[in-house]
């Protein structure tokens, strides 16, 4: 509401001044004029939007597929504990258990705020490193413990690239520059409407707020994805939420005793 109402206050004191200066009968004469060159700026305008939203929209939904792939790894490594050794699986359980709760509890809510800093992630990087090192040190018994060590380490790998891009993601946003032309455009498109001479002033008002109100829309649009682990309208945390629960249930069963057989 203030992007818009700031925008469109502008837009409309704007025209005040232009109608005190520039009479409007003399804007009358060529409103047919303006009204075909508008309409290429129009076009142009829109054509620039167009692009900056599709792009925008594009990096917040890889935002999104970015945490689901490391939640992802985070549930095969539990999963993959179950061929470990009790001690050993524990230890890797409690590594993933807090690092999620960490995620969630602190990290996702430093993200939404925008604070990005190195000390948010430092945390998060050691847990992953006492991770690692405790599956690399970790001494295989058997064929399948060897086995599944080796891909357990190549899972934490994936999971320390996938949260580094995470990182990354998370302070990246739109480069000044387009913001730059993205607004002086949007200026272009406003005062162009003040060039039509219109009868009634209070029309004119009407559709120069109108045309300033829909391109400040699209301004807030962008805001809201430009960083998509930041504000409101981000991306969840549901996919680190679901972790520990999904994979609860699938290794339970694997942890029980099995039942002695009476006979019957």
């Amino acid at each position: 509401m203030v992007v818009i109402g700031i925008w469109t206050g502008i837009s409309l004191l704007g025209l005040i001044i232009f109608h005190q200066f520039i009479d409007v009968h003399l804007r009358h004469k060529d409103t047919e004029t303006v009204g075909l060159t508008y309409a290429i700026v129009g076009v142009v305008f829109a054509v620039l939007i167009a692009v900056i939203v599709v792009d925008v929209w594009e990096t917040a939904s890889k935002a999104d597929e970015i945490a689901t792939a490391e939640a992802n790894t985070l549930s095969n490594l539990l999963l993959d504990s179950t061929g470990l050794p009790s001690d050993a699986a524990a230890g890797v359980r409690d590594d993933i258990e807090k690092y999620v709760d960490l995620v969630i509890k602190s990290e996702w809510p430093s993200q939404r705020k925008g604070i990005t800093s190195e000390a948010v992630y430092e945390h998060g990087w050691s847990l992953i490193g006492h991770l690692a090192k405790q599956l690399a040190v970790f001494e295989p018994t058997t064929m399948g413990q060897n086995a599944d060590k080796a891909e357990m380490l190549r899972t934490t790998n994936d999971l320390i690239k996938s949260r580094r891009i995470r990182i990354l993601a998370a302070a990246d946003h739109m480069p000044d520059v387009i913001w730059m032309i993205l607004v002086i455009a949007g200026v272009v498109a406003v005062v162009y409407t003040y060039l039509f001479g219109a009868h009634s002033f209070g029309i004119h008002l009407a559709i120069t707020g109108l045309i300033a109100a829909s391109i400040a829309l699209v301004f807030v649009l962008i805001i809201a994805l430009d960083y998509p682990f930041r504000g409101d309208v981000s991306v969840s945390d549901e996919a680190f939420a679901g972790v520990r629960a999904t994979a609860s249930e699938a290794i339970a069963p694997a942890d029980e005793k099995p039942k002695p057989h009476t006979g019957g």
